[in-house]
């Protein structure tokens, strides 16, 4: 039981440096686009660290929503970054474009006995797993598109995933609003792992046998930066992913689309 609820915690902690690492990176990255702070950039270190929370809906069945509070880190440097579970080294990088060869931690997973349905506890779980990748990102006026191919690199899922995003951000004064709209796409390797259930699964557990394909997800998502000072943020983002046909049909899932919301706040080393 201890060890169940510790590995709930750990994965809670993951999944929230999931979803407030890129506000954190985007902060930076808006923050070194104003002129008028160049001077006070140029003297820091490219490293972030505050507190910040975050809660998201589960597409499962029996399981609600995750979300715990903690720490937030993160690393802007010239070859290397670091983005929370996301880490690499810029192959390329100017005012315009950035391309990147990356490492990120995949914190999606099923621990059966976290379901409150008793079918879905008959199931078997299903493990997070390390990507690795490459991502290009474009800077133009009209807005920053985004696109990252990434693949299962210890063997857990097999899986490929693959992302395409587009942000256009509104400046204020001190604030700074991104409507993002984008598709994830994944593999039937990725999907199979995380959302079928075999013959064996099917006689326990009473639900039927499936096996999907490949599925494209989109989302739409809000992120909302409020510079209170030369060197502390406060950072807030929303985000709904719709999930693909595919992982709808699966008999483990009850939810279309799931709902993710975070917030922090930064100070600029």
């Amino acid at each position: 039981m201890k060890n169940t609820i510790l590995g709930r915690l750990i994965l809670q902690t993951l999944l929230t440096f999931a979803l407030c690492a890129p506000v954190a990176a985007m902060a930076q990255e808006a923050w070194e686009e104003h002129p008028a702070d160049a001077a006070a950039q140029a003297d820091k270190w490219g490293f972030n660290a505050g507190a910040g929370a975050s809660l998201r809906t589960s597409e499962y069945k029996g399981i609600n929503s995750l979300g715990t509070p903690l720490p937030l880190i993160g690393y802007e440097g010239k070859w290397l970054y670091l983005r929370g579970m996301s880490g690499g080294v810029h192959v390329y990088r100017d005012r315009y474009q950035e391309f990147n060869v990356q490492v990120s931690y995949l914190p999606q997973s099923f621990y059966a006995s976290w379901s409150d349905n008793d079918r879905m506890k008959r199931l078997d779980d299903r493990y997070s797993s390390l990507m690795a990748g490459l991502n290009y990102t474009l800077r133009t006026q009209y807005g920053q598109a985004s696109a990252t191919v990434s693949t299962d690199v210890l063997g857990v899922n097999n899986g490929v995933m693959a992302d395409v995003s587009y942000a256009y951000p509104l400046r204020f004064e001190n604030v700074m609003i991104t409507p993002a709209v984008g598709v994830q796409w994944t593999d039937s390797n990725y999907n199979d792992y995380y959302y079928s259930i075999s013959s064996s699964e099917s006689r326990s557990s009473g639900f039927r046998e499936y096996s999907p394909e490949s599925a494209f997800s989109p989302y739409a998502g809000l992120t909302m930066r409020v510079i209170l000072t030369e060197d502390w943020s406060a950072i807030a983002n929303a985000r709904a992913l719709f999930l693909g046909n595919e992982i709808t049909d699966s008999p483990m899932v009850e939810r279309t689309t799931t709902y993710s919301f975070s917030a922090g706040l930064l100070y600029a080393f």
